[in-house]
């Protein structure tokens, strides 16, 4: 029986740009949770930022794999938690004021982003699409531990850059182009993977107890890792590679309708002891 549901969020559990989980998401999510089964995000989002997504429902995302893995979450309390190095973040805000064209953008716990590189001005429309939670612009990086940062920038050629210049200069982190326009700023070696882990072994679950879904760069080590991984139907070609089952798109509650398959299948275990797979299991 899966006993640990975990999803990523942006064009996962959520489509890319709306404001929250649909009712039928959070219907299912609740469903789960009332045949002991229990739910999270896999996300690069921190807590701060996830909050908007459910109607600050803390039962959607207080369990959770936060920040690509960077901070795991049981029933609202931190059980492991690792920072980025801040002289690699010192680097990287070298990088970007050398390329120009970008920004990059470090967290406080309440979602709050600081940045550096472009104002808001010269960001233009990417800045909306970045500062759900508010921010500020400095002339230079933040002096405070950073658990979550990322990397705005506008075009492709950038990007390349970016990468490139990251990763000759800045060896213990990695950078995850996860949605259009922005980049994770990540721990290399450490992915979400190893944050489900964690959380497996809080629970004291069986890898096989654990059923996760994702779409993207920042989901192929988790979607690979774990037996019962899923992609939804617009992931990317690795990610749908990378996972063993595919439901439908985020777009269409594909990962909604899952959870409802895995409540259903909960609903009979604990009725009746039969361990029956989810609907989308059995094709």
């Amino acid at each position: 029986m899966i006993r640990l549901v975990l999803s990523d969020m942006d064009n996962t559990l959520v489509p890319f740009g709306r404001p929250k989980a649909s009712q039928r998401t959070i219907d299912a999510i609740h469903a789960c949770q009332e045949q002991g089964i229990d739910f999270g995000p896999a996300s690069g989002r921190d807590s701060g930022e996830l909050a908007r997504f459910f109607d600050d429902d803390a039962s959607c995302f207080n369990t959770g794999v936060l920040v690509n893995g960077q901070r795991v979450c049981f029933l609202g309390e931190v059980v492991y938690e690792k920072s980025l190095p801040y002289d690699q973040l010192h680097r990287v805000e070298r990088v970007v004021q050398e390329i120009g064209r970008c920004a990059l953008l470090t967290y406080r716990d309440n979602g709050f982003a600081d940045w550096v590189g472009e104002t808001r001005e010269q960001m233009g429309p990417i800045f909306e699409s970045v500062f759900k939670c508010g921010g500020a612009y400095h002339e230079f990086l933040p002096d405070y531990p950073v658990i979550k940062a990322g990397i705005v920038f506008h075009d492709d050629e950038t990007r390349r850059k970016l990468e490139d210049a990251v990763e000759q200069r800045c060896p213990d982190l990695m950078l995850l182009n996860t949605v259009d326009e922005w980049l994770d700023v990540a721990l290399d070696n450490w992915t979400k993977a190893d944050g489900v882990r964690i959380l497996q072994r809080v629970l004291g679950l069986a890898p096989e107890e654990v059923c996760v879904f994702g779409d993207a760069e920042n989901d192929l080590a988790m979607l690979s890792t774990f037996p019962n991984s899923c992609a939804v139907a617009n992931a990317s070609k690795e990610a749908s590679e990378a996972a063993h089952w595919h439901v439908g798109a985020s777009a269409d509650d594909g990962v909604a309708i899952a959870l409802e398959q895995i409540a259903e299948a909960g609903r009979v275990f604990n009725e009746t002891g039969d361990d029956v797979l989810p609907a989308f299991m059995r094709h």
